[in-house]
């Protein structure tokens, strides 16, 4: 069932994901979420997700330089920006004036996504053309931990479509993938 879920240029997390041992489960949850709260909320409903907490739900952020690839930002929510010129310098060494005008732009998203599905995993084709860097914010406390993560997609149904994957995971698939092109700060 996962295969058909994700869009064929999302197949290599499964496959480096068998090769990695990890299992990554969908959820189809009960109804459509907007913000990482209402998600925790809606998981919360259900016993099994009760010692959730909101870092467990991961977001990909996109952000842009008007024409300029995108610059992705995995992080668990913490109900605080991020800041770019924070860590943009460190971790792909962009100066933190330039790192000050890159935002995010809820009308320009990667392809197969729109505002709201953006996943961690992108398209093979994006990255080098449409994302430049992958940028991951390391969390120890829920390396090991699953996460909820969305995966993309422009559907109404795809807002309701989740991956729970241990959050380092989506780290390792991700650097095994697009090797230099993703970051761990």
């Amino acid at each position: 069932m996962l295969q058909y879920q994700l869009y064929q240029e999302q197949h290599y997390v499964l496959d480096i994901a068998e090769e990695l041992g990890i299992e990554p489960k969908m959820v189809c949850h009960k109804r459509p979420t907007v913000s990482c709260a209402e998600k925790l909320d809606m998981l919360k409903e259900d016993d099994c997700f009760s010692d959730w907490t909101l870092d467990r739900i991961v977001k990909a952020m996109y952000f842009t330089r008007g024409s300029s690839p995108f610059i992705e930002v995995i992080t668990p929510e913490f109900e605080r920006n991020v800041k770019p010129k924070e860590i943009f310098p460190y971790a792909i060494k962009i100066s933190r004036g330039a790192a000050e005008k890159y935002w995010i732009n809820p009308k320009r998203t990667p392809k197969g996504m729109v505002w709201g599905t953006c996943s961690p995993f992108p398209f093979t084709s994006s990255v080098g053309k449409e994302i430049s860097d992958i940028i991951f914010l390391d969390h120890p406390s829920i390396n090991e931990k699953l996460v909820d993560i969305s995966i993309g997609g422009k559907s109404k149904e795809m807002f309701q479509i989740s991956m729970h994957i241990p959050y380092r995971a989506i780290y390792n698939i991700l650097k095994k993938q697009f090797g230099d092109r993703v970051h761990l700060v």
